[in-house]
């Protein structure tokens, strides 16, 4: 994990930040996804956000020995709100980490409860912005 939390071509781009998005409809989670595979958000309000540049923190939670890396947050963190009226109500069903192009997909979840959003002055925010491997699942 500390190699990948210093690769300048993924995670650690020392230009050009990563950014993070909410996805708008359903996807599949895994190795495979592609940026096709995803519906950006696009209520007032749900402009990507920029990641922190180059080398994001790492460590071993010392409770199940899992390898994380933290992303390093912008300032106010991960929070989105709605601006606007345009396009809502919109669910939005997970978020994903994509490079500063917004063509490739570094990472993506699916929020355990969606979440609609109706109005002006709504939110999305709280976000799990860390990548963990699991302790013992490469070998």
């Amino acid at each position: 994990m500390q190699l990948l939390a210093a690769d300048t071509a993924t995670l650690a781009p020392a230009a050009n930040a990563n950014k993070m998005m909410l996805v708008k409809a359903v996807f599949a989670e895994g190795e495979g996804l592609i940026l096709a595979d995803l519906t950006a958000a696009d209520f007032d309000g749900s402009t990507p956000l920029d990641i922190g540049l180059n080398t994001q923190p790492e460590g071993l939670n010392p409770g199940s020995n899992d390898a994380v890396i933290d992303l390093k947050l912008p300032a106010g963190g991960l929070r989105w709100e709605t601006t606007g009226v345009t396009h809502l109500p919109q669910t939005i069903y997970g978020y994903a980490l994509v490079d500063n192009g917004i063509t490739v997909v570094l990472a993506a979840k699916l929020f355990d409860n969606p979440v609609t959003l109706t109005a002006i002055n709504q939110r999305v925010d709280g976000l799990d912005a860390s990548i963990t491997q699991q302790a013992n699942s490469m070998s």
